[in-house]
């Protein structure tokens, strides 16, 4: 390759790196860079009647960028939670023995990792744990510095959303594609993931009184899984946004090799190992987000909406319901409102909701108590741009969650502060 044209080609993909989010270069030369983003953030929360130090969303990022034939780029991202502020780990008291147990929390964890190869042509395709195609349209509520993104179908079964796909999916093979036109842009985004995690199925009594039902492992779990996302960016004012997505994974829950416990001892015995059964099923979510402004946080106004439908998405607490699964059926509203002024933009007021209930008559009629799901938050905060990298923040919520959402749900009051790489 010319060498000057190679050049021209790092330094746009230095560029690329550095724009995304205040990327630090660590190192630079003629065929590569590598550099690291990321941001560190704690508050001070009340909640459930407690005040507790929390660590927030923190997190580095570690890239390389290395341009290759014909435009080409290539890299690889990886990226880490950071837990920082406590590593205390519970203290369990057992006659005249003090016991730490040993499943603490780890300090880092695998947010993302993937490899990527992007062309201005081709468009870019990428390899392993990243944001799904589904967040190219929910990201747009997902502001908030403290709570949020409850909704909107991302963070689905109380997880980051990387068994489904629909957050930050994991061993996902994904392509996207912008077109640029006068009056906005187009954006489209396709993924595909299969057999990411086990299913664990236990159900009570399915062969007779004083029985369990286990499905062995390997055989029940989830299965191959599509996602799909458009979105349209218009040159209308500071700018709006259209966006609608689809993710859908295949549960495969049958074996001919189900586990039969006879629990009437209340020790389970093995009774049987050839227990057949075939309950396969999907779990899907749907979004469709609006969007008017720059970006959040930017200069003046910036309102988003997303609205969700989903089947077998959300997970209600533990012992919700008798007899059936605790998944459910749901849909659900997300809003995020900010108004930005200032020297510098250094000052915003925001605020917003989440909203999500069950929709789904099995799951309803089944519950130990109430009558249906329903988490709601309603949100307020404000928001110091201290400079460039540092903001102090507090953040309130209102909840109006009923029973059956209770242990995932509360008021909070929070202050904190995040300072980014």
């Amino acid at each position: 390759m010319n060498k000057k044209i190679h050049r021209q080609l790092l330094a746009a993909a230095i560029i690329a790196a550095a724009s995304s989010a205040q990327a630090v270069p660590i190192y630079q030369s003629n065929q590569v860079t590598l550099y690291m983003e990321g941001y560190f953030t704690a508050h001070m929360v009340n909640s459930f009647g407690d005040t507790q130090m929390q660590d927030g969303a923190s997190r580095i990022r570690i890239g390389l960028h290395v341009p290759a034939y014909d435009e080409w780029d290539t890299g690889f991202n990886v990226e880490w939670g950071v837990r920082a502020i406590n590593s205390a780990r519970n203290v369990v008291i057992q006659g005249d023995q003090q016991v730490a147990p040993g499943d603490e929390r780890q300090p880092l964890y695998l947010r993302q990792g993937h490899g990527f190869f992007k062309h201005p042509k081709w468009g870019e395709f990428s390899l392993g744990k990243q944001w799904g195609v589904y967040y190219e349209v929910t990201y747009i509520t997902d502001w908030y510095n403290v709570s949020g993104g409850l909704a909107s179908g991302t963070y689905s079964l109380g997880t980051d959303g990387g068994v489904t796909g629909s957050g930050r999916a994991d061993s996902a093979i994904a392509w996207r594609k912008s077109w640029d036109f006068e009056s906005g842009e187009f954006k489209i985004g396709m993924q595909y993931a299969a057999h990411v995690a086990d299913l664990e199925i236990s159900v009570d009594d399915i062969a007779g009184p004083d029985t369990l039902m286990v499905c062995p492992p390997g055989d029940c779990e989830y299965g191959i899984s599509h996602g799909i996302a458009a979105v349209y960016r218009a040159n209308i004012g500071k700018g709006l946004f259209f966006g609608a997505a689809y993710n859908r994974v295949k549960l495969d829950i049958a074996s001919q090799n189900g586990l039969i416990f006879d629990t009437s001892s209340g020790e389970p015995v093995l009774i049987d190992d050839t227990f057949a059964f075939n309950a396969s099923s999907n779990t899907w979510t749907t979004a469709l987000g609006v969007y008017y402004g720059g970006e959040a946080f930017s200069k003046g106004f910036y309102g988003a909406v997303v609205l969700q439908r989903s089947q077998n998405n959300e997970l209600a607490p533990q012992g919700s319901v008798i007899g059936i699964t605790n998944f459910f059926d749901a849909k659900g509203v997300e809003t995020f409102f900010s108004y930005t002024w200032g020297a510098d933009n250094c000052y915003t007021a925001y605020g917003g909701n989440n909203y999500l209930v069950s929709d789904d008559p099995e799951f309803d009629a089944a519950l130990v108590v109430g009558n249906k799901y329903k988490l709601s938050q309603l949100y307020f905060g404000f928001q110091y741009r201290w400079n460039e990298r540092v903001r102090l923040y507090f953040e309130n919520a209102i909840d109006g969650s009923n029973v059956v959402a209770a242990p995932v749900s509360s008021d909070f009051s929070a202050i904190g502060f995040r300072v980014d790489i």
